[in-house]
């Protein structure tokens, strides 16, 4: 159906159909104008283009095109989405509004190589071969566009995919493993589990009963556990050993070795096979790979020992980022990385202050909320933390801990990680507190009846212990997981939710992007904004009403499926959604910080090919189908 202008008419109806046909045209013409490649016409050929334009519906599931075809039409998505597979059925792109297809064999007469199918009810624009043709041969621009979409696909076609399973990052921990497994029965004394070591050129020893593995021994416990405290190497070596120690499967990437071992600040990680230890892999062997990786940057932070040893070293995180990127890693696992890093850097701090002020007074664990919390930092990131202490504390704990609190929130702003702008930090009174203030905090937000104030809490309900007394945060996630639970439909989750519904998903009619009109970032969309944060707070809202206290947003999803509360294909929308925005905001970073520019969070949505900008589209979608779902069962 041409949407061509008919010859006028002295009749009234001739008149009305002239007048509805023009104002359809100029429509078609707005559209185009703001759509690549047309964009790219001049006004007459634009209008030209849009009077030989041929309007298709098609439903859900309907081919559009098959393959061996000859095909003489080049199609615009108008409204909806189509999907491309290939001969065997695997999909190889999707295209949705205002995106092409069919283009190549329009330009070569060959025949169509994929299928095109309607993955939901369309309107398709066709343009016909003559037409196209004509704006190629008026407009070089026009042409050009084509002449690098076919480029692009046959390169896409033609050359096999990156495997990234032996890159840095991605090496199994199998294969770092070197020399035969040393190990002894709890019952050997200190002195000969020691010798063996010795005879054996190894640092750690383990500790096996049977095929079970008790406990591990290394060249540090025997000088800090036997040596410095006079122990009698007659005793067993069972009473110096770490029980029950981390092992990891063989099969593991480096990523999750590293993120073991740094997580937990050891030395030595036992690796398995089918269940049974087969050998050990050392920091030194994972530092052979790559002297600027996160285990060499964390064991630099390790040894600092002072507060400008720590700066330097976290200079050097940027890079490592680059890195981490460009390694075969992927995007959406960087922020775990630089997570890990930021809480090694707390904890280092932590130590200095320790030896700057002496033993605490009492115990105690330094908290984490926000991005941290959760695992999900970015590379600039502001510091959002508290602390919390034993009740049985004397008085001299609380201006022992105003004063380690102090180091350390300025040791992180030295190193990297900014103050907080709402001065979220142990610095503050009532976010240092021991662990009966803390549970008042928790049960006064729970009654809350002021939706401002219920807002400003909500940070905290992303908490994790990143250093120190584990019972006291262990005591916390109860507190929090009783509090959430207890709340049904109170004032706070519905202030939660409504916040979360509250965020402006980026799409327009026609599911066209909406962007940012003015401002330094015109014409981007905000990854953080518009995407992350809604999602991250829906997500923690479901996750407070079925009383689940884990921090990160994909643990969250995981746990609210393993507790029936979220459907096995809801969680895998929302957590391919979260992968989707995290690595994006990742590539992003990367190469703003490859520029030399400061990091920042807005995308131009035309840096991207069709298939990823379709599955941006398809995230924001499931963001607000989310959010409508927090209204119903939230509702005004």
């Amino acid at each position: 159906m041409p949407l061509r202008r008919p010859p006028g008419g002295a009749s009234v109806r001739a008149g009305r159909y002239d007048a509805t046909m023009n104002s359809a045209l100029a429509d078609v013409e707005r559209f185009l104008a703001a759509t690549p490649p047309f964009d790219l016409l001049d006004a007459p050929l634009r209008a030209r283009a849009a009077a030989s334009i041929e309007i298709i519906y098609r439903r859900s599931g309907t081919v559009l095109l098959e393959i061996g075809t000859v095909n003489a039409t080049l199609y615009l998505v108008r409204r909806g989405a189509v999907e491309a597979h290939d001969e065997a059925g695997n999909l190889v792109d999707r295209y949705g509004e205002g995106e092409t297809f069919g283009v190549l064999s329009v330009l070569t007469g060959k025949p169509v190589r994929f299928r095109i199918t309607a993955i939901e009810d369309c309107l398709v624009w066709g343009l016909p071969r003559k037409a196209l043709d004509e704006l190629r041969s008026r407009s070089p621009g026009f042409e050009t566009f084509f002449i690098r979409s076919i480029e692009e696909r046959l390169i896409a076609a033609t050359q096999p995919r990156a495997s990234t399973g032996q890159t840095l990052f991605m090496t199994p921990m199998g294969e770092l493993a070197r020399g035969e497994l040393v190990a002894a029965a709890p019952e050997t004394t200190i002195a000969a589990a020691a010798r063996t070591m010795s005879r054996h050129g190894v640092s750690s020893l383990l500790v096996t009963q049977g095929e079970q593995v008790r406990g591990i021994v290394t060249d540090r416990d025997l000088r800090n556990r036997v040596l410095a405290q006079g122990r009698d190497p007659a005793e067993p070596v069972a009473t110096i050993m770490t029980h029950d120690p981390l092992t990891l499967d063989a099969s593991s990437p480096v990523f999750e070795g590293i993120l073991a071992m740094v997580g937990r600040g050891i030395h030595h990680l036992p690796l398995t096979r089918e269940g049974r230890v087969f050998g050990i892999v050392t920091t030194r062997d994972l530092m052979r790979l790559q002297t600027r990786h996160p285990l060499y940057l964390a064991a630099q932070v390790q040894k600092a020992g002072s507060v400008a040893a720590l700066v330097e070293t976290c200079r050097e995180i940027p890079r490592l980022f680059e890195l981490l990127v460009a390694s075969g890693m992927r995007a959406e696992q960087v922020p775990r990385v630089l997570t890990t890093l930021s809480d090694a850097v707390t904890r280092r701090l932590l130590g200095l202050a320790e030896q700057q002020l002496g033993v605490p007074p009492a115990p105690y664990a330094w908290l984490a909320f926000g991005s941290q919390a959760r695992g999900e930092q970015s590379l600039r990131t502001d510091q959002d933390n508290g602390l919390v202490y034993g009740d049985e504390a004397p008085p001299e704990a609380a201006p022992y801990f105003a004063a380690l609190a102090s180091i350390v929130c300025d040791g992180l702003d030295a190193c990297g990680y900014p103050y907080c702008p709402g001065r979220v930090m142990a610095t503050m009174d009532e976010w240092r507190q021991p662990l009966a203030g803390w549970l008042a905090h928790f049960r006064h937000w729970a009654s809350l009846p002021d939706p401002e104030a219920v807002l400003r809490a909500s940070i905290f309900f992303d908490l994790r212990i990143v250093h120190g007394e584990a019972a006291l945060g262990a005591q916390l996630g109860e507190a929090l997981a009783a509090t959430g639970s207890g709340m049904g439909k109170s004032v706070f989750l519905a202030a939660l939710a409504r916040q979360a519904a509250r965020y402006d998903v980026p799409l327009g009619f026609f599911r066209r992007f909406v962007l940012e009109s003015r401002g330094q970032h015109r014409e981007t969309l905000d990854l953080k904004a518009s995407g992350l944060m809604p999602l991250t707070d829906l997500v923690r809202v479901r996750a407070l009403q079925a009383g689940i206290a884990a921090p990160g947003t994909l643990a969250r999803i995981a746990t609210l499926v393993e507790a029936e509360r979220l459907s096995r294909a809801d969680a895998d929308r929302l957590a391919g959604a979260h992968d989707l925005l995290s690595g994006l905001r990742v590539r992003l970073h990367a190469e703003q910080v490859r520029r030399g520019e400061s990091p920042h969070n807005h995308l131009d949505p035309a840096m991207l090919g069709h298939a990823e900008r379709a599955a941006l589209k398809d995230t924001f979608l499931v963001i607000r189908e989310a959010q409508r779902g927090l209204l119903l069962d939230f509702p005004t």
